[in-house]
Order: C-alpha cells, then structure tokens, then sequence
C-alpha cells in the first residue's frame, strides 16, 4: 500500500491550485495569495508535473479546468474547507470572541452593575459574559477570568490584588430614628438582626461573616440578640434592610452608593476591617496578555483604587 507521503502532492501547489480554479484565474488568485502569477503558474506546472496530467485549459485572459482538475477541485476544495473548519473551532478556544467572567451575583448586581454602562461607554469593544457563583471557581474548569475572594495559587493562572473587605451594620435612616439605641454595640442586640446564614456559605478558604462572627469581634455574644432573621443571599438581606425589617450588616464595597445617596446610614462607628480577606482579579495565564484581558484587569484595579487607599488610611 502506497503511503500517504507518497499519495498527497505538495500542499502549496494544492493551495494555490485550489485559489485559481475557484477564481478561474491566475492572476485572481495570486491575488488572494499575495504572490505573483508567475509564482501561481509555477505552482501549477508543479502539480501537473506531480500527477502527469494538464489540470487546466489555458487562455489569454482565463483558464478553464479539464476533467482531470475538476476532480482534483472537489476533493481539494472539500478536505481545506473541512479543516478550515476544524481549525476555526480550535482557535476559538483560545479566543476571546467574548470574555467570560465569573463573580458572586452580590458583587455582580451591587458593585458591577452600576459601572456596566460606564465600562461599555469607556470599552464597546469589550463583550462581556457574566457568570455568577456563590463560590469560587475550581481550576478544573479551565475558566477565563474570576473575581474571586482569597487566592489560590496555579501555575495557570495569575491574580491582582483588588481590595480586602470592610464590613459594618447599616440600616434605613427611618429605622435608626425609630430606634435611637443601636447606636452602641448592646443597642444592636436588642432589634431585629438581618443575619447572612452561614449554612450557605461556600468559599473554600474563609470563615463566614454573620452577625455571630461579627459581634464575636467586639466580645459581645451573638446568642444575646433578640431575633435574628436568616437570609440566603446578601442581595436579599440588603433588600430587608431598605424596607426597615431591621439591621444588616453591609460590605463597603457593596453599599458605597447607599451610604453616598443617604438611603442606608451606619447607626454606628464600630467596623471590622478584614485586610487578610482579600479579593482578586484571577485569569488564566495563556489569556492574560490578551487585549481583553489587560482592559478588563486595568479597569478593575482602577475602579477599586479608593478602596486599597482606604485600606492604606484604615491600617
């Protein structure tokens, strides 16, 4: 049995020869090769040499294909169409056709959202995918980018710090005057606590922070409270805290636009600043010199600046 080696021509020549009997030129075709007829006419004198036949019908102005080329076109044209096509499917996977990042749908909804219009306003060329997750990512998935809280070290991937957390209790400024006593930490344990429940709490490398942890920070006894209403997602205890159920506590990073707008107020000073609770940017390492990649990671560390200088002042 002939080998393959043996049976396949030069597959430049077949490339060429494919152009111009698409085309029915040569000149059309060293066009699309950005090469010079006489180039393509070598080519195809190649070929002809290789199978011992005449492949075209040459004119002054066009050239036709014999019987003999017709058969080679189709086979040609299918098997470069065909990995075209593969090779179009193994490319995307490296591309960045759109850029998929995934994030908690608390920092989605209540930090990203608000900036959406102005990152697309900023970067229309940045297609976004967003992907929310009450955890942080498994490497296993091969996953493109992630704002993640804590870190965790792979070769394929790499991170920048963004901000750590700052978290104290917040309420509506109608609770507060209804309530003057949650103004000192005792106060606090006498109203109604909107606590973020530690049962659904999925990262990997942190503790929970709910209002036991929390309390606990400043020697006081979460079982003291008066009532403590659970909640799954922060999106909705936050939702609680604005219809005036009672006294969440907020992530900075979370409630900035409340507090600026005056709808949420802090009834106290008292605030725990977790600088070893740090949130990165992660994405994988083959991706992070894309130019996606870098505008997405630059507008994040400039977005985030006031908080790392918050941090900075709060040390």
């Amino acid at each position: 049995m002939n080998s393959l080696r043996q049976l396949l021509p030069p597959l430049n020549a077949l490339r060429t020869f494919e152009a111009a009997a698409r085309h029915g030129s040569f000149k059309m075709a060293a066009e699309e090769l950005c090469v010079t007829q006489a180039a393509v006419s070598r080519q195809i004198q190649t070929l002809e040499d290789f199978y011992g036949l005449k492949l075209f019908l040459r004119g002054n102005r066009k050239v036709q294909l014999t019987s003999d080329g017709h058969t080679l076109y189709l086979a040609a044209s299918s098997a470069l169409q065909s990995i075209a096509t593969a090779s179009r499917g193994l490319l995307r996977r490296n591309s960045l056709d759109y850029l998929a990042l995934i994030s908690t749908t608390s920092f989605a909804q209540l930090w990203l959202m608000p900036r959406l219009k102005q990152l697309r306003v900023q970067h229309p060329e940045l297609q976004l995918h967003m992907i929310s997750s009450e955890e942080n990512p498994d490497y296993q998935e091969r996953f493109s980018a992630a704002v993640t809280l804590g870190l965790e070290e792979h070769p394929h991937y790499v991170a920048e710090y963004l901000f750590s957390e700052e978290i104290f209790p917040v309420c509506t400024p109608r609770f507060l005057a209804q309530n003057p006593r949650i103004t000192t930490l005792e106060g606090m344990l006498g109203v109604t606590l909107l606590n973020l429940s530690a049962s659904h709490w999925k990262a990997r490398l942190w503790a929970p922070v709910d209002w036991a942890f929390w309390l606990k920070e400043f020697g006081l006894d979460s079982t003291m409270c008066t009532e403590l209403v659970d909640f799954s997602h922060f999106s909705m205890l936050l939702n609680a805290a604005q219809e005036d159920v009672g006294v969440c506590l907020a992530w900075r990073h979370l409630v900035e636009p409340q507090l600026n707008a005056g709808t949420l107020v802090r009834p106290l000073e008292e605030t725990l600043v977790a600088d070893d609770r740090k949130h990165y940017f992660v994405c994988r390492r083959d991706l992070a010199g894309s130019s996606e990649m870098r505008v997405l990671r630059d507008w994040l560390v400039t977005e985030t600046q006031a908080l790392r200088d918050r941090s900075i002042q709060d040390q």
